[in-house]
């Protein structure tokens, strides 16, 4: 899923902690080969390449994913559209050749941008795009999905201590061998050499980081990075940073996205119905924004100002 992905076990034996990471890498890979659009033979290659022609069958995380996003892009009100795909290829951020288009380049193809044209039949299996020309991307999603997945596979397995980290999405199984919590780190978006914002303890939980340091690339001195507002086509500004705390890691994955669109006012306001799921956002301007338990839940130390 171009990142990287470190699995942590403790107190297995050498030969069961080789055997459930190798478990846990081949269901992601399995899961990346459903998912992913830079696989030819992928449900996610399929389902764009027929868009507007025809109805895809698609294996069973395909279609969970699919709905799951539908479903939150209603919740958001359109923050999270999986279907922005065709937006981050005119930027060039699939190619890597990455461009400012033109103001009427972004108004002649927002019309392919629209979760509503999204059509699943969960009878059959079938996921079909609308029109021509649209194009889905599962990215913001799938890696929260699939560590979920290596995290109850290895539940199964009977590890009782792990940390996955899955290039941003993280998922920590039990607590240390040592009975303390795991720590998981807030990268500083604007500093280099590991700088951290602050550090969380958690357990038996999952955490997801997004920000505009990812994945970007500036042009006369101004950062253009991956994450779009599916309404307008550009990124958003008011947000750098932000980690998500909860339960459930695939719809922590999202709300990462999902509030990074969103910025810091209507992100707190829409996560208030997010019970047991908090947040930190850092505005453009340095600033920390919580989530009212936040802080007290799992932060052990953070600066106040970036």
């Amino acid at each position: 899923m171009d990142t990287t992905l470190d699995v942590t076990i403790q107190s297995r034996s050498t030969a069961q902690a080789k055997a459930d990471v190798d478990a846990a890498v081949k269901l992601a890979r399995e899961i990346e080969a459903n998912t992913s659009r830079f696989k030819a033979e992928s449900d996610v290659s399929k389902i764009n390449a027929n868009a507007g022609v025809a109805a895809v069958t698609v294996h069973g995380d395909t279609l969970y994913l699919v709905q799951t996003s539908l479903d939150y892009a209603r919740a958001t009100n359109g923050a999270f559209d999986i279907t922005v795909a065709p937006i981050s290829e005119l930027w060039g951020f699939y190619s890597q050749k990455y461009r400012v288009p033109s103001s009427e380049e972004i108004k002649n193809i927002l019309p392919l941008v629209d979760y509503t044209k999204v059509q699943v039949d969960p009878a059959n299996s079938t996921v079909m795009l609308a029109d021509r020309g649209m194009q889905i991307d599962l990215g913001g999603i799938t890696k929260g999905y699939a560590v979920q997945q290596m995290y109850n596979l290895l539940k199964r397995r009977g590890v009782k201590h792990a940390l996955i980290n899955f290039g941003g999405a993280v998922g920590a199984l039990g607590r240390r061998a040592d009975g303390k919590e795991w720590v998981v780190g807030i990268k500083h978006p604007r500093a280099g050499g590991g700088e951290l914002v602050g550090e969380l303890h958690v357990s038996d939980n999952f955490v997801s980081s997004s920000g505009d340091y990812e994945r970007y690339f500036i042009e006369n001195g101004k950062r253009y990075c991956h994450i779009f507002n599916p309404a307008t086509g550009y990124q958003p500004r008011e947000v750098i940073s932000i980690t998500v705390v909860g339960p459930d890691s695939t719809a922590d994955d999202i709300l990462s996205t999902s509030l990074f669109v969103m910025g810091p006012e209507s992100g707190l306001e829409f996560m208030k119905s997010r019970s047991g799921t908090d947040a930190l956002m850092i505005g453009r301007a340095g600033k920390l924004y919580f989530t009212p338990n936040m802080k007290s839940k799992y932060v052990i130390t953070t600066v106040e100002h970036i």
